[in-house]
């Protein structure tokens, strides 16, 4: 069963910050779920096939259909900014 610290180092792990409220809510959860798995674990499956997906399935392929597409010079038109032949958006990361 899940105790409290391993509540703790899930918590860190996730990068999550709960109550302790919502902790003892959470365990109690996943508790409940954990002793379903236990359940489960103790079910005769002796005979039974092993299942990767319940129905059968292949892969389907369509038909490859040429489509009119944009140069890049028609779509750099539309851009807000565009530098040396690309768009050119707001920085995201920070290099700092």
């Amino acid at each position: 069963m899940i105790t409290d610290k391993d509540m703790q180092d899930l918590q860190k792990l996730a990068r999550l910050k709960v109550s302790d409220e919502e902790s003892h809510h959470l365990k109690d959860e996943l508790n409940k779920i954990m002793a379903y798995f236990e359940q489960i674990k103790d079910l005769d499956t002796d005979g039974i096939e092993e299942l990767a997906r319940p129905i059968d399935s292949f892969n389907i392929f369509r038909a490859d259909e040429q489509i009119i597409t944009y140069s890049q010079e028609e779509a750099l038109k539309i851009a807000v900014e565009a530098e040396d032949g690309f768009f050119k958006v707001p920085r995201t990361i920070d290099n700092d």
